[in-house]
């Protein structure tokens, strides 16, 4: 819980700070090492440090001010149309979990992490990469590859294994 609430207070002092790029996203262990679950959670904290920092827009329609003066001071405004419909305006989240603990419990008390995990294995199995480079430019720079590790007397090495060599060998 304390490696959670320092990455959020990390992220929102550099923000606050005002750093353009908010760095180390799903790195552990002072970036010694990279974990893709951690990434997803770090990217929803993110999302929430930028709309904060972006501020909020202030103006009677944003504020409600005809439903605050229908209610009045004594009333409800947990029940009121306005407030359903701003309710996610701040907190849109996929993985954290914003019920209450007795729906949280009925729901199978979902874990972040695990949550996290899940996503990650649902993206990277579904996920269709698009290379920016074209078919000439990726053979050049794997000819550039090529003449490098024969001059460094490592080419041997790929013999047999070809179609390991590159990761996106299906694209070309």
């Amino acid at each position: 819980m304390q490696a959670g609430a320092e990455r959020a207070l990390n992220r929102l002092m550099t923000a606050l700070a005002g750093a353009s790029v908010l760095f180390g996203q799903g790195m552990l262990e002072t970036g010694i090492t990279f974990d893709i679950p951690t990434l997803l959670v770090d990217d929803e904290v993110v999302d929430y440090v930028l709309r904060m920092i972006a501020g909020f827009k202030v103006d009677a329609n944003n504020l409600c001010t005809d439903m605050i003066k229908n209610v009045g001071p004594f009333g409800t405004y947990l029940a009121e149309i306005d407030t359903m419909e701003n309710l996610g305006m701040l907190s849109n989240y996929n993985l954290m979990n914003r019920e209450n603990y007795d729906m949280w419990v009925r729901s199978g008390k979902p874990d972040i992490y695990e949550q996290a995990r899940e996503r990650a294995k649902h993206i990277l199995a579904t996920h269709k990469q698009k290379n920016p480079l074209s078919p000439e430019q990726v053979k050049a720079i794997r000819n550039v590859l090529i003449e490098a590790e024969e001059e460094l007397g490592v080419a041997d090495f790929w013999k047999g294994k070809e179609d390991k060599r590159f990761i996106d060998n299906e694209l070309y």
